[in-house]
């Protein structure tokens, strides 16, 4: 069983990597921790491309390319009294690595750098590629851009997962329910329609809508996330609109169009509209529209590559003293971005997903080594060995 010192190569970049702010659309300092890392470890290149992601490879001849992948960004830190320990200070208390983005999943690439390298100094034939993405926290600017421009074989994202393997996740759609009323003044209310008793009505309905269910995904659900009412500033105004959010997961069976369908059909006057991300990298030169829209993903449970990283982590993670488990994110990733070309995305993280966003974010240090230890024997194990 892997044991893990005070100090190691992992937890000081995981460290380091803590205590460089990297907020979505600012993520500069710890994609510069990061690119100076794999540099300071060996890698042939390391560099942060258009986008702002910062990556590194290690070229060994022929072989399959595999991409180690996480994201740098992290939500805010929120209120920093709130916390057990200062959130960007990188503290090590209780055996855990106290901050944001620990969990959520700085933590994830320290390990992947730290595993590639090791890799590198015992030999193998192929590419490896780590990379750490900006922006997936707002609809994944850099994962989007880094698929058009690297077509690897297979994707190891180390999304939290408490080192389970991981094949998936439901999609998400947020959409915006426009319920129309009828203004009027609040004294004399019969004179129009008030549009917040429509969205009582409407949210009725939507509680008992039945939804697709089945599969390793589990079920589709809508949950009202948002309510609002307009005008905005009318206390004494019968409100002539009231506008609904909706978060819906949805599986791969249930697409956009089905999901609209279905939420437009519990009031034929209302208006449904999905909102556009406006996507721009921290410099500038990347720009991109798309819709909140983030696909459901699922990797094939019997695809060569899937076969592969699970019969291999079944005989890796005992050896670490973890029992091998197999099941799906109940949050979304970046993952359907990384897979648009065809690469199979495979899951497997250090860090707890009920701690992500939280003020108690942390990871387990000894989960760390345990992680590095793994990718590193995941991928002796996939690679070739050096010719």
């Amino acid at each position: 069983m892997t044991s893990a010192p005070a100090d190691t190569p992992t937890l000081d970049l995981a460290r380091a990597l803590v205590r460089a702010p990297s907020p979505s659309k600012r993520e500069t300092p710890a994609a510069t921790v990061l690119r100076d890392a794999m540099r300071n470890h060996g890698f042939d290149e390391a560099w942060i491309d258009e986008a702002g992601n910062a990556l590194g490879v290690l070229r060994r001849g022929e072989g399959p390319t595999i991409m180690l992948n996480g994201h740098i960004d992290t939500v805010p830190t929120g209120d920093e009294a709130l916390w057990p320990h200062p959130p960007l200070e990188g503290v090590v208390a209780d055996g855990r690595l106290w901050g944001r983005g620990t969990s959520d999943m700085k933590s994830s690439l320290a390990c992947m750098v730290v595993a590639a390298a090791e890799v590198a100094q015992r030999g193998f034939s192929g590419t490896i590629l780590v990379a750490g993405v900006v922006q997936e926290e707002i609809g994944g600017l850099g994962a989007r851009w880094l698929a058009e421009h690297h077509e690897p074989d297979l994707i190891i994202l180390g999304e939290p997962s408490k080192m389970q393997f991981k094949l998936g996740h439901r999609g998400r759609i947020e959409v915006d329910v426009h319920l129309p009323g009828q203004i009027a003044h609040a004294a004399k209310a019969e004179l129009g329609e008030n549009a917040l008793y429509r969205a009582a009505r409407y949210l009725e309905k939507l509680e008992a809508l039945d939804l697709p269910s089945g599969g390793p995904l589990g079920a589709s659900t809508a949950t009202p996330t948002r309510l609002r009412s307009l005008p905005e500033d009318g206390a004494n105004v019968v409100p002539g609109e009231a506008i609904l959010t909706i978060d819906y997961r949805n599986l791969p069976s249930d697409p956009p169009e089905e999901v609209l369908a279905r939420l437009a059909a519990l009031d034929l006057d209302a208006t449904l509209h999905v909102s556009d991300e406006h996507a721009v990298s921290e410099n500038g030169e990347i720009e991109r529209h798309f819709p909140r829209i983030n696909p459901a993903y699922l990797a094939p449970g019997e695809n060569t590559w899937t076969s592969a990283v699970r019969n291999a982590l079944r005989d890796i993670l005992p050896k670490h003293g973890l029992p091998f488990e197999e099941g799906t994110w109940w949050f979304a990733t970046d993952a359907p971005h990384l897979a648009s070309r065809g690469a199979i995305v495979l899951g497997l993280g250090p860090g707890e997903e009920e701690l992500a966003h939280t003020t108690r974010e942390s990871v387990r240090t000894d989960m760390l080594e345990i992680a590095t230890a793994t990718y590193r024997d995941l991928l002796l194990a996939l690679l070739p060995e050096a010719s």
